[in-house]
């Protein structure tokens, strides 16, 4: 009997130690799948665990943590609740902050803001950062339930059938050439033998959602990597995809390729896109290439973890020229947030970019949002609303070419399960039927105070969210009604206009898909009968000034021809006018130079305005005449204050070393900031040519006024460059000054010298030697730039800048 009970004891013992030992193992395989990242393979060996103690908190709580992970949510928040009501909770602080993810991916969300608030009032200030996160979410979840009650019914959603979707994760949509393409996880990698198996990623295409084939032959990649997101030019005759190594049983690292496609869709050698793109240590992941904004530019949309972003994942673009360049990557700082902004799609015909963000107020999990491009950053993202979004995650949004066809990936209700007893896993791939994003908008033109139809006005139409865009714009003579193809989800204002009426303009919100189908805004142009008045008065003497030819030009309207009105006896002219146009006014009257006058008459003007135009006389117009003289001339080397030569002789010998002085220059500008190799050249016809023409001219109409009894006294200033000493330059300025006097006096055949001797034209000087030239030019005589630079060439003139 002694023995029987000694047996039992053994027996015992050896089952307890038995239990203890497969218990350690099932936890360090558990422990161990935690570590990869085998989230699936962790759940259920906690759950085996929870077996051999049902209470233990640890176990509780890695399972929870197992089964969220894993994306077994429903499962997860049954161990949370459980979890929360046990006597070791105190151990598990986040445990109602997690309890609150979950029921908020399930769509529970008054279970969710339940489990926030419980985390917010037990746990306050041991975590601000969590605390930070549930109080948003709250907000989240009552945003949440008001989408709930206005889905965008036109909007159906369909789960792509099997075969297509599996049990694993199929993404990354792509629509090309009446193909469709995507990405599954499905493969075993047969490289590598782990336990338990694991699977990698290629790319499949199928027409019509007939069964599926694999793109990839087996020999593209190395056996155990992983291919996938395929990206076609518009040309598809290039794909860009990723290759990606698995880290652990869930994290990936990729990288961006490139490849040719051939006309049968083959796809050729693959091209590693270089280092700045492909960061190394980092991942760069989900390209997408398109063409945007007004330039249609090519540019490749990626998914990086790399540091300058402004979260985890944050998306990028490159630009690619031409001949194939790429350029530094830019951030999408406009619209990446401090959490995960992943699966951009950017929509040509919209000028829209769709991406998924954990970063705003949402759904719960990752939502697909919206932002227009508007031509130099990114609008205000917008949530997509239901159904497109669900509590679940929501990525890899695109349209495909007909626009009312869309495609997501998800792991929503309705997916397919990797494992039907945890209800987890995987994404999916849905179709969408979108609604109609094309509206007509009719403008209607009236008459501000009789209300009828007004005929014959222009309507544009502005798009507001594409500010550079071109405006659209209409005018029809034997109508009122004006039509625009427009866009949904825009911002838009239309301007009606028409001589002789204030424009009217109106702003409007072409609404959401399937909102509007045709828009009627009305327009009610006012008449106005405006006058305007112009006064034309001398500009040095002040007083009136009749006799002048007055032209009135209207710059926005072309049709409208010029009106020209000469009033012999007044300084008055008058015109109608249009208010809220832009006109020019000149005025020309013998002996004068033209004067001009631009304005815009204020929209709500009425009565009479009054601009005044000033004329000057046509000798006054020409000042300052700038002349020219070349180094040390006239009379080199000598302290000579007066020379016999006079301006001519100076000026033709100087202009004929016009190559001279363009060689040296040439010589000299890797010394000098020069712009342009041809300054020289452009000085010597712009300055030097230039100035004597205007030389002659002054003295043609100065003779004119002289015969006519005008009296006049001229002021010369004098200048040179630093090249010598200052007194030295001071006497060749007075040599300067003295051959422009010369001029006077030889002046065909001596004709001024009568009015110099009788006091009616006096000539003054006012020497100013080098003490006005700028800094900075050299007065070395060994350095060729004190001579040959446009700077020193310019400092060596005369100019006539006064008149009495």
């Amino acid at each position: 009997m002694k023995s029987f009970y000694i047996f039992i004891i053994i027996f015992l013992f050896n089952s307890i130690q038995s239990n203890c030992q497969s218990l350690e193992r099932i936890v360090e395989a558990g422990e161990k799948s935690l570590s990869s990242k085998n989230y699936y393979d962790a759940y259920s060996k906690y759950k085996e665990a929870l077996e051999f103690e049902p209470t233990n908190a640890i176990f509780i709580n890695k399972a929870a943590e197992s089964a969220r992970l894993f994306g077994a949510y429903k499962i997860a928040a049954n161990y949370y609740d459980t979890l929360l009501v046990h006597e070791n909770n105190n151990q598990f602080p986040q445990t109602s902050y997690w309890l609150g993810q979950t029921h908020q991916i399930q769509g529970d969300y008054q279970k969710a803001i339940t489990a926030y608030k419980i985390f917010i009032s037990e746990h306050s200030g041991e975590d601000p950062s969590l605390i930070a996160i549930a109080t948003k979410e709250i907000k989240a979840c009552e945003w949440a339930i008001q989408q709930l009650q206005n889905p965008v019914s036109a909007i159906k959603v369909v789960r792509l059938p099997e075969g297509i979707n599996s049990t694993f994760s199929d993404f990354a949509p792509a629509f090309w050439k009446e193909q469709f393409w995507y990405s599954s996880l499905r493969f075993e990698n047969t490289k590598e033998i782990y336990i338990p198996k694991r699977y990698v990623a290629s790319v499949l295409s199928t027409k019509n959602e007939t069964s599926p084939v694999k793109v990839i032959d087996e020999n593209y990649i190395d056996r155990g990597l992983n291919i996938a997101h395929s990206s076609f030019n518009k040309d598809f005759t290039k794909v860009y995809f990723t290759i990606c190594e698995d880290l652990n049983d869930y994290d990936k690292r990729c990288d961006l390729f490139v490849s040719p496609v051939d006309k049968n869709g083959t796809w050729g050698s693959k091209t590693k896109l270089p280092d700045y793109i492909n960061k190394p240590g980092t991942t760069t992941t989900q390209p997408h290439l398109n063409y945007i904004g007004l330039e249609n530019k090519e540019t490749l949309f990626f998914v990086s973890d790399r540091s300058g972003g402004k979260g985890q994942l944050d998306i990028w673009y490159t630009e690619i020229d031409k001949i194939g360049n790429y350029s530094e990557p830019i951030n999408c700082a406009d619209l990446n947030t401090n959490q995960d902004d992943i699966t951009p799609f950017f929509h040509t015909k919209s000028n829209t970019l769709y991406y998924s963000s954990k970063g705003h107020l949402g759904m719960g999990g990752y939502d697909v949002y919206s932002t227009h491009y508007l031509d130099d950053h990114w609008g205000t993202a917008k949530n997509s609303g239901v159904p497109i979004n669900s509590s679940f995650d929501d990525v890899y949004f695109m349209i495909s070419d007909l626009d009312t066809i869309g495609f997501l990936a998800s792991n929503r209700t309705g997916s397919q399960f990797l494992d039907d007893a945890s209800e987890a896993c995987c994404l999916d791939i849905f179709k969408l039927k979108l609604p109609a994003c094309n509206i007509n908008l009719e403008a209607l033109v009236y008459n501000f105070y009789s209300k009828k139809e007004l005929y014959n006005a222009t309507v544009t139409l502005y798009d507001i969210d594409r500010p550079l865009a071109k405006p659209i714009v209409l005018s029809y003579e034997q109508t009122n009604k004006y039509n625009f193809d427009i866009l949904c989800d825009r911002n838009y204002k239309i301007i009606a206009t028409k001589p002789g009426y204030i424009p009217d303009t109106a702003n409007l919100y072409s609404g959401k898909p399937s909102e509007f189908t045709i828009i009627t805004k009305k327009l009610f142009l006012k008449p106005k009968d405006v006058k305007l008045e112009v006064l034309t008065f001398h500009k040095i003497t002040g007083d009136s000034l009749n006799n002048v030819t007055v032209t009135l030009y209207d710059l926005d309207d072309r049709t409208i021809p010029p009106i020209t009105i000469t009033n012999l006896n007044s300084n008055l002219t008058q015109f109608n006018i249009i208010p809220c146009h832009t006109y020019k006014i000149t005025g020309l009257k013998k002996e004068f130079s033209p004067a001009e006058l631009k304005f815009t008459i204020d929209c709500n003007s009425v009565g009479t305005i009054t601009h005044k135009l000033y004329l000057i006389d046509t000798i006054f117009s020409l000042l300052p005449v700038s002349l020219y003289f070349d180094n040390d001339r006239p009379d080199p080397s000598t302290l000579a204050e007066i020379t016999k030569l006079s301006y001519s002789q100076t000026y033709f010998q100087y202009y004929s070393k016009k190559e001279e002085y363009q060689t040296n220059y040439i010589k000299i500008q890797p010394f000098i900031n020069a712009s342009s190799p041809n300054d020289m050249l452009e000085f010597f016809e712009k300055g030097i040519k230039n100035g004597y023409d205007r030389f002659n001219e002054f003295l043609l109409i100065l003779e004119k006024d002289l015969r006519k009894g005008k009296k006049y006294e001229i002021f010369v200033k004098g200048y040179a460059s630093p090249l010598a000493k200052r007194e030295y330059n001071l006497n060749l300025s007075h040599r300067r000054i003295h051959s422009i006097f010369n001029e006077f006096y030889k002046y065909r055949s001596g004709t001024l010298i009568k009015y110099i001797n009788s006091g009616q034209l006096k000539l003054s000087e006012k020497p100013f030697g080098e003490n006005t030239a700028p800094n900075g030019i050299s007065d070395n005589k060994q350095d060729l730039r004190s001579i040959f630079t446009v700077e020193a060439s310019k400092e060596r003139r005369v100019e006539i800048v006064e008149i009495k």
